[in-house]
């Protein structure tokens, strides 16, 4: 609700606004711990018979204080992000929050900000705690402390939480090691362990693969030292989640007959795994799809016929992560089976199992869509070549009124082509595909009938485009409208004149507020107005036309007498209370070079637009830190990796008599960052400025600093016609905020070194452990990669020297004779405080003369052109470096 300067009933919550709600719930929880002396010296027990009771409860919650104090916490930790915030908003921004209690207690809390929730929960927690401090029983202060931690650590706003965090809870450790209670704090020893032991990354240096290990020690040391406490029993829970074994299974779904195929297994905790292979149909596979329990589904499966049994030994490091690995499928004739994985050899389904389908076939179908015409082929699974005379049958399931039937038969042309254009949309449709001895089903496909493509051409679309001249009003404003209304007919389009239209004005709650009546003019246009009310609702707006287009009956799509004359459009705007900004803020332009741990001054200025000064106005600001990394180093990490922006500082300053400030920070490295992958760390500096008629201007800008000064961009096409004359390639240096700076160095060309082999695009990633030798794998699945491989670099094939203040262009004149492929150009030099900078670029170079594809890549195809006039002819070049 729109927040009200008081309560519209004092007695009715219902009509209250958010922030009176909140400032009332606080008013009732002071009020309730006031008297806090007789709470203190009040056991919870006097009141057993008003209260939810359970076992042990009270060692947490001894007396009616500790009742009252952790109820107001439930609603104080919940969050302040629905209300509005002052610009000194409190931050949980000092150290001490999250250190031992003994610094907890002593840590300063004054804040301007004395509604803030946060400020609130952190004095509960220190009153709850200078309580307890003395407990003999000390398992209301641990259980007290342990919640304190958490949320500081949740809502903190300073560097090295986690650390300090981790710090904090080995001394507490170590403090309580002889009291039951130390098993909670064990407990949070491990789930940090385990935390970040899910950070883990196979394909990652890192040192988090362990972590898991180190979360059990703590876990069994807990249970060790006192098995019956509620914290070791949690600890048996954490571990057994971290012990618990678990398979996936991944393949192909078609694979080739009789022969050798592949299957990814994800796994953790696992030795061994065996594997059955059970002959499967539409009916099998329709019926475990609808089984979850366990025991059913393993019914149903000891009833199918075994085709074959096998088993693989897995490589366990005991890390306890997830692993990956791939294992051997033996040869299947053709048909469809279901291959079942298990942690036992008697497959027993209490313990991890998992299942998958999968087809032998050689039969191949590819189907394209073109104007509602749908194009099947069926060709070799081995060779591509076109099939013959191979029979494809459409059929449908669980046919009802929104599911026509199909049950169609098409047989395919020399070059293995049939087409269907239905006339229906069908679902659950399944294409059954026969050539001699040979059969492949695929399944839950999806047939849509394509009324715009239908062949008739009488079909007329008629629209009313609109226009306002604005897209945000205040209330009592004029809205100025235009339309044209247009009509298209079999791709050519016209505009509508001397049509009438109705237009109207609704609100946010799609209420009509006016409506005019309109003719178009000559130009198929008209135009108009709207005053908008000046009380009401704000918000969405919208204006809707409709009209009717004169005009005789036409025939429709679905060749019966209908009227396709009407016409319609409509437009939407924003009507808010809004005032017209008076004054402006910027940031001055940051030109100069900075580096790591320099205290940076950045200024900035706010102006009225009648071009005084804004003087001692507020002003509110934070830095935020991100890493950016040179583009060349995301082709070495994962698909997906990002940093995530931290705050570095936030205060508060004014104006000068200039309408001038400054803003001071340090310029903080991220410690965690290597060095060596030259990063650069942009500081996002965002400022408020409150003048003193309360109007707010926000302004931001960024600086870049690392521990280089400047960086080196190479700028080259990605392909390069080698038979061309006027290659060439730009070097740009500039400093880490954009502004040109000369510098010299050395400029590398190498060929990259291509694959050995033809390869497809794997079916799933690299495996964590690949157990399949090496020669075996290429024997069997020549045309997929067995590990990945660092790109390396061939032949050097060019150098030149660089100088940005004299030439930043370099020309490659005489590549003609170069190989055609991927290349590397490295440009590399010095900053001017003799930091190494470098940067990396690929690129390829191809010639239309060229008669081989090259770097054995699996497929290629371009045009001579990027771009045709109508009528002139385009030349396609199709090539594979496969036999």
């Amino acid at each position: 609700r729109t927040n009200t300067s008081e309560k519209v009933d004092k007695t009715d919550f219902r009509t209250w606004d958010l922030h009176t709600i909140f400032k009332e719930i606080d008013l009732h929880f002071q009020n309730a711990m006031q008297n806090g002396l007789v709470l203190k010296s009040s056991p919870l027990s006097k009141f057993d018979a008003i209260l939810h009771l359970q076992d042990g409860s009270k060692t947490y919650r001894p007396t009616v204080y500790d009742f009252i104090a952790n109820k107001a916490l439930e609603f104080y930790k919940t969050g302040e992000s629905n209300l509005a915030q002052p610009s000194y908003k409190f931050e949980i921004d000092k150290p001490d929050f999250l250190g031992d209690n003994q610094l907890f207690v002593k840590a300063d809390f004054s804040s301007k900000d004395v509604n803030s929730q946060k400020l609130q929960a952190l004095k509960i927690y220190k009153d709850l705690t200078a309580f307890h401090l003395n407990d003999k029983d000390k398992s209301a202060l641990v259980d007290l402390t342990l919640n304190r931690l958490d949320f500081v650590k949740q809502n903190a706003r300073f560097n090295d939480k986690e650390t300090i965090y981790f710090t904090t809870l080995k001394k507490l450790q170590k403090t309580y090691r002889n009291d039951k209670i130390s098993t909670e704090i064990d407990l949070r020893i491990a789930q940090y362990y385990y935390q970040l032991a899910t950070k883990y990354n196979s394909s990652k240096k890192e040192d988090y693969q362990f972590k898991f290990q180190k979360a059990i020690e703590i876990c069994d040391l807990a249970n060790s030292k006192f098995p019956k406490s509620n914290g070791a029993k949690k600890c048996v829970n954490l571990k057994s989640q971290i012990i618990n074994p678990s398979i996936q299974l991944t393949n192909e779904a078609n694979i080739a007959i009789n022969k050798e195929s592949r299957i990814l297994v994800k796994y953790k905790n696992l030795n061994k795994v065996y594997f059955r292979v059970y002959k499967s149909n539409r009916d099998i596979e329709y019926k475990l799809n609808k089984i979850y329990n366990n025991n059913e589904k393993s019914k149903t499966i000891k009833k199918l016929d075994i085709v074959n049994e096998f088993s693989s030994v897995l490589k366990n490091v005991k890390d306890f992560q997830q692993h990956s690995t791939e294992i051997i499928i033996p040869k299947l004739p053709q048909g469809e089976y279901l291959i079942v994985a298990s942690t036992t050899p008697d497959f027993n389904t209490n313990r991890a199992f998992a299942t998958s389908f999968i087809q032998a076939t050689n039969l191949v179908l590819i189907e394209n869509k073109i104007k509602g015409n749908y194009t099947y082929q069926v060709v070799d699974r081995e060779t591509g070549k076109p099939i013959e005379n191979a029979s494809i049958h459409l059929k449908n399931y669980n046919i009802d009124r929104y599911n026509k039937k199909i049950d169609k038969t098409l047989i395919t042309n020399t070059n293995g082509f049939a087409n269907y254009t239905p006339k229906y949309h069908h679902n659950l449709v399944e294409i059954t595909i026969t050539k001699d001895d040979d059969k492949s089903v695929f399944r839950y496909y999806r047939l849509n009938y394509n009324r715009n493509h239908h062949d008739n051409h009488n079909f007329t679309n008629n629209h009313v485009f609109l226009f306002t001249d604005r897209s945000i009003y205040r209330p009592s404003q004029t809205v100025y409208f235009k339309g044209i209304a247009v009509s298209q007919q079999e791709n050519k389009s016209e505009v509508i004149t001397n049509s009438k239209v109705t237009v109207t004005l609704r609100d946010a709650n799609y209420q009509e507020v006016k409506t005019l009546d309109l003719t178009t003019n000559e130009f198929g246009s008209f135009t108009g107005e709207f005053i908008l009310p000046n009380n009401g609702l704000t918000g969405h707006f919208q204006i809707d036309v409709n009209g009717t287009k004169p005009m005789g009956r036409i025939i429709s799509m679905r060749g019966k007498n209908n009227d396709s004359r009407h016409m319609y459009g409509q437009v939407g705007f924003s009507v808010e209370e809004y005032k017209r900004p008076k004054f402006s803020a910027k940031f001055d332009k940051i030109t100069e070079s900075f580096k790591l741990n320099d205290k940076i001054i950045i200024k900035g200025k706010a102006i009225a637009y009648a071009g005084s000064n804004i003087t001692d106005a507020k002003v509110v600001y934070r830095v935020k830190r991100n890493v950016q990394y040179p583009r060349w180093w995301y082709w070495y990490r994962p698909y997906g990796f990002n940093s995530e922006a931290q705050e570095i500082t936030h205060g508060k300053t004014i104006t000068n008599d200039k309408g001038e400030f400054e803003i001071e920070f340090l310029a903080q490295p991220d410690i965690s960052v290597n060095k060596k992958d030259l990063p650069v760390f942009t500081y996002e500096i965002t400022a408020d400025i409150t003048d003193i008629n309360g109007e707010t201007r926000s302004t931001s800008t960024i600086v870049r600093v690392g521990y280089h000064s400047q960086i080196i961009n190479i700028a080259i096409a990605d392909k390069l016609d080698k038979i061309k004359k006027d290659n060439k390639l730009t070097i740009d240096t500039k400093n880490l905020n954009g502004e040109f700076v000369a510098a010299k160095g050395t400029l590398k060309i190498y060929k990259v070194k291509a694959p050995k082999n033809v390869y497809r695009n794997r079916p799933w990633g690299i495996p964590d452990y690949q157990e399949i030798p090496q020669n075996e794998f290429e024997n069997l699945f020549p045309h997929d990669v067995y590990k990945k491989e660092k790109e390396e670099l061939g032949k050097l094939v060019f150098t030149a020297k660089f100088d940005t203040s004299k030439e930043k262009e370099i020309q490659l004149n005489k590549i003609k004779t170069w190989q055609s492929g991927a290349y590397i150009a490295v440009a590399e030099g010095k900053d001017k405080f003799g930091q190494i900078i470098t940067d990396k670029t690929q690129f390829s170079l191809f010639s239309d003369k060229d008669k081989i594809v090259a770097d054995n890549q699996f497929f290629d195809i371009k045009l001579d052109k990027n771009e045709y006039k109508v009528g002139e002819k385009a030349k396609l070049k199709i090539g594979t470096a496969s036999k």
